[in-house]
């Protein structure tokens, strides 16, 4: 039998927490099933909207995530009238990576284009956090694509911003100087994702803030140093989008700021459109920064439904 995070303690915490401290009702269950991807057994949500679907959103979660964690986020996309995906990316959540797996984050952008090229209708893709830009990368790969819309742009290629984006600068640092140093000693080494990553700055609320700490498919999950390695060396450049692109970015985000999105927001060569909320931290559920976003997100979704591709 496949694991479901339908009644795992995990969805229920998370269930809880988006409830009683932002008033979002989330569903008991959502429907679940699973898809071999490049060897991979990658577990997917799916949300259907009454009605048929206005074509197909695939959700990108970062590396702080898991499709699950999207659910806000799924459920304002099918409001909307769109049919949702949300994958669980290898490495992460219950998707089971294929023996011998690399651990390269060049598999993520991969899957997503995989999983977008077998949708019917049009699709859009729609990454959060790590993937706003894993969104774009798959975009990349991807011939008619709707749209892509992202919270945030963070290019962990760029050694300042994979500094900052550590748990501490110190360890930003010597990690980099690690895995050019001596990639064959380190490559192995599995660190929990707490201690890399400074998962505090998820949410400006204590109730999340733990919960991404303590979680076993966020903060205790663990990852070799390879895969931060490969999501270091990963790059492609220039970045040209056939699509329309928008930025929706959290306006008090402790961990992207708006100012290093917008630097990787210049350098995409598409039609755009950036747009800061009022507040809202980097998993932005509070109030008005969602229903602003909420806002942002159905009017972008309804020009493209009423747009030839």
């Amino acid at each position: 039998m496949r694991p479901s995070f339908n009644g795992h303690p995990s969805w229920l915490d998370y269930r809880s927490i988006v409830r009683q401290e932002f008033s979002i009702d989330l569903p008991e269950e959502i429907a679940e099933h699973w898809c071999r991807i490049r060897g991979h057994d990658i577990r997917i949500d799916e949300w259907l909207p009454d009605g048929e679907p206005l074509g197909t959103i695939v959700c990108v979660h970062g590396a702080g995530g898991n499709g699950r964690i999207l659910a806000p986020f799924a459920k304002a996309f099918q409001q909307a009238g769109w049919r949702v995906i949300a994958p669980d990316l290898p490495g992460y959540g219950m998707t089971q990576t294929v023996a011998g797996h690399e651990w390269s984050y060049a598999d993520w952008p991969l899957v997503i284009a995989d999983l977008a090229k077998v949708q019917s209708g049009k699709v859009v893709l729609a990454g959060a956090s790590m993937g706003g830009l894993t969104a774009v990368y798959a975009a990349q790969h991807v011939q008619d694509l709707a749209g892509v819309i992202v919270t945030t742009l963070i290019d962990l290629a760029e050694e300042e911003t994979f500094v900052k984006a550590a748990r501490w600068k110190l360890l930003g640092r010597l990690s980099i100087f690690g895995m050019k140093v001596m990639p064959f000693l380190l490559d192995r080494l599995p660190l929990p994702l707490s201690a890399v990553a400074p998962l505090k700055a998820m949410s400006a609320n204590r109730a999340m803030q733990k919960y991404f700490q303590t979680d076993q498919f966020l903060g205790r999950n663990w990852l070799p140093v390879k895969f931060w390695r490969s999501v270091h060396n990963y790059r492609i450049s220039p970045i040209q989008l056939d699509c329309r692109l928008l930025l929706v970015h959290p306006g008090k985000d402790d961990w992207t700021p708006y100012s290093v999105s917008l630097q990787i927001y210049d350098r995409i060569g598409a039609e755009k459109t950036a747009v800061k909320l009022s507040n809202g931290s980097h998993l932005p559920l509070e109030q008005p920064a969602y229903d602003e976003m909420c806002s942002e997100l159905g009017s972008f979704l309804q020009e493209l439904s009423a747009a030839d591709l």
